[in-house]
């Protein structure tokens, strides 16, 4: 298992949870892999097919999605396709039910309208497994919730023996519990990664939508250019998208947009600008979503609260894939949090709506805590945090002053108490301010003891601590009929009854900036984006980290030239180790974990000639150049062993006369084997078939 691994993928061991889910498809068993975006979710259905040398069926939301799949696993080797409208090879189809692909990628719509006939073909050529992927669109409890997934049931009857797994990067324990019932799966294995994407630093600010927040955040990503890295922002509308992209082109950063009006084409060359680094920054919506498989995003800025912690926390995933440090902010007004009705609007059931204003209520309570926002996310996903500072969030690295505000949270909760009713926030807010409208007059709150009792602050201001109060368990918030409601826990009413009018206990909470200021920021300060990019060169000297930017430079230039992606290449995980290395051999080269044997061979299709042969010198030659500019040593890691499976030899010379009886091929293997350092297996995978070294007959 581990040498398929190794030579498809490119790693020497298999992440958490990873080879368990694959053991259990193996034994027919239906699995539910809740794991974070960038946890390799996709080998769990990958690699069994390999394994057993049959077909895996994948049910994926977005054509784009499968046919970047499909094409990422054709360079690597993998006899991959997909089925739907978009296909142009009309063969594909033929060939599927024959058990020709190792993965065989389809929309729900299109697994469901498949014939009986295609599903008795296959399954007699051999069906793996069935897998759902981005799995919580199945659940009405979900924050993406497809009514085509809810329909992949039917198909149990027809693959009797195919294990079924539903995989997803956001699951509450309600939504898991959705999926399994709603693909009928009998006694699965569940497995649930850690949602803590250590490596994303978490921030959140108050904005003021202007066109000065704007200009204020050109100006700030100028000033890291060259450091920051790729970047998405995400806004909430297609009128934002098109006014944030207009102010960094016209300030001359290299911008993409995209969003559902735009023309497919367009779509299209804005996609694959941006995955190929030629743009800086991509502003979209949503619709930028799954399939963003683009592992070196430095930032992901938010412009405006996404409708769900769901949603947020799958678009801030898009950000460091690679497990290089990268930045995450929000940005949000309070406006954002007054748009439950519109969201609902698009609901069919109760639950659905009543999930929607949930899901925005929690997003809510995310912006505006003063604690740990990387424990907060944990907390909402399931998984218990051990600690209250992970000192990679902007609530942990700040310093954040405690208040007493007993006085004001009394008069709140009391307020709270008094109304004796399902009210939402605003209800005793007003109460307190000595509001006289209609619906406090009705109810006679007006005649209340603490009617007008907190008129010193605004009704924000009140607003900002019944959420710190929420955040510290003294109130709750639930929906009642899709209305939020807001009622004293029993640790408020501890409080309350440890208090009177004129004594209340101390209360030290820290106070949010709306608390202090009273109003929105319309400004970036120089630490919300400039010097935060600047992680990724964590463990850099000055000189390493001059390198690893000449390193990326050099691999856009050969991309270009190639006609892919920069991370296609390698990943900048891989220029980093590169950076710290400097190999000085084709042998350690290649045995860098994320240069791999498929990307041997894809190179060797697109350039005719062996990767390392036609690369390998020149990116040594550039190391070695630059190494000694910057007075950098080669192997920079002297003890790290080289690995066994290469075989340093001595060098043996060829005659000419030998060299001219050896068939091309052979003599390029030769040179691989003598010259380069490489092992047998290595070379058949790149000049032959996976398995071509069993039958050739060495002559030399």
């Amino acid at each position: 298992m581990e040498s398929l691994l190794k030579k498809y993928f490119g790693y020497s061991e298999f992440r958490p949870y990873q080879k368990e889910v694959i053991n259990n498809i193996l034994q027919k068993r239906d699995c539910l892999a809740v794991m974070a975006t960038g946890s390799g979710k996709s080998l769990c259905y990958q690699l069994p097919p390999l394994l057993v040398d049959k077909t895996a069926i994948v049910v994926s939301p977005l054509i784009s999605l499968m046919q970047d799949q499909v094409m990422s696993l054709k360079q690597q080797g993998i006899r991959a396709e997909y089925l739907g409208s978009a296909q142009t090879d009309q063969s594909v189809n033929a060939r599927a039910q024959k058990g020709e692909y190792r993965l065989l990628f389809m929309t729900p719509e299109r697994a469901c309208s498949i014939s009986h006939s295609f599903w008795s073909k296959l399954l007699q050529a051999g069906i793996c497994l069935f897998a759902v992927d981005e799995a919580h669109c199945i659940s009405e409890w979900g924050h993406d919730f497809r009514v085509e997934y809810k329909q992949l049931d039917k198909l149990r009857a027809i693959l009797l023996d195919v294990p079924f797994i539903g995989l997803t990067a956001t699951a509450t324990e309600k939504v898991r519990g959705d999926i399994i019932n709603s693909l009928k799966m009998d006694d699965p294995y569940i497995a649930i990664g850690s949602f803590d994407r250590t490596n994303l630093f978490y921030a959140v600010k108050l904005l003021s939508r202007s066109s000065e927040f704007i200009e204020n955040l050109v100006d700030e990503f100028s000033k890291s250019l060259g450091r920051s890295g790729p970047t998405i922002i995400y806004c909430t509308t297609i009128k934002d998208v098109e006014q944030v992209f207009k102010v960094f082109q016209d300030a001359g950063i290299k911008s993409g947009m995209y969003h559902g009006q735009m023309t497919n084409k367009a779509k299209q060359e804005s996609h694959r600008s941006f995955i190929r680094d030629e743009l800086q920054v991509m502003v979209a919506t949503i619709a930028f979503g799954m399939g963003i498989d683009k592992p070196n995003v430095r930032q992901v800025i938010h412009y405006g609260c996404p409708k769900s912690l769901e949603t947020y926390y799958q678009e801030s995933g898009r950000c460091g894939r690679d497990g290089i440090a990268s930045v995450c902010w929000l940005y949000y007004t309070r406006s954002d949090f007054a748009k439950a009705e519109f969201y609902c609007g698009e609901t069919k059931s109760e639950n659905q709506r009543r999930a929607v204003v949930e899901s925005l209520m929690a997003a809510q309570r995310y912006c505006t805590i003063t604690t740990c926002r990387r424990k907060f996310l944990l907390d909402y996903f399931g998984e218990t945090s051990s600690t209250t500072n992970c000192g990679n969030c902007d609530n942990c690295l700040g310093s954040k002053k405690e208040h007493d505000v007993s006085r004001e949270a009394f008069l709140l909760m009391a307020c709270i108490l008094s109304c004796k009713g399902s009210w939402g926030l605003n209800m005793p807010t007003d109460i307190l301010r000595g509001s006289r409208a209609k619906k406090i007059m009705d109810n006679q709150f007006h005649k209340l003891p603490l009617h007008g009792l907190g008129k010193d602050h605004s009704a924000n201001w009140w607003k900002s601590l019944a959420y710190q109060l929420i955040s510290h368990g003294y109130l709750t918030e639930i929906v009642t009929d899709i209305y939020r409601t807001i009622s004293v826990s029993t640790k408020g009413k501890q409080y309350i009854s440890s208090a009177r009018l004129d004594h209340h206990p101390p209360l030290l909470l820290p106070l949010t900036s709306e608390m202090i200021n009273g109003e929105e920021d319309p400004t970036i300060t120089g630490g919300d984006l400039n010097g935060l990019a600047t992680s990724e060169h964590e463990g850099f000297s000055e000189a390493e980290s001059q390198l690893y930017h000449s390193l990326l430079e050099e691999r856009t230039n050969l991309a270009r030239r190639v006609g892919t992606a920069p991370y296609a290449i390698c990943g900048d995980q891989t220029i980093k180790r590169l950076a710290l290395i400097r190999p000085s051999t084709k042998a350690r080269l290649a045995n860098l974990d994320g240069v791999n044997q498929g990307n041997f061979l894809m190179y060797r299709c697109l350039l005719l000639q062996h990767f390392l042969m036609t690369h390998g010198d020149h990116f040594l030659e550039t190391i070695s150049r630059l190494a000694k500019g910057l007075n950098l040593s080669l192997d920079g890691e002297a003890n790290i062993p080289v690995p066994p499976t290469v075989n340093i030899i001595s060098k043996v010379d060829l005659t000419a006369n030998s060299q001219r009886k050896l068939a091309p091929a052979k003599l390029q293997a030769w040179k691989m084997w003598s010259e380069d350092g490489l092992s047998i297996h290595q070379i058949a995978v790149c000049l032959f078939s996976p398995n071509a070294w069993k039958d050739i007959q060495w002559e030399c």
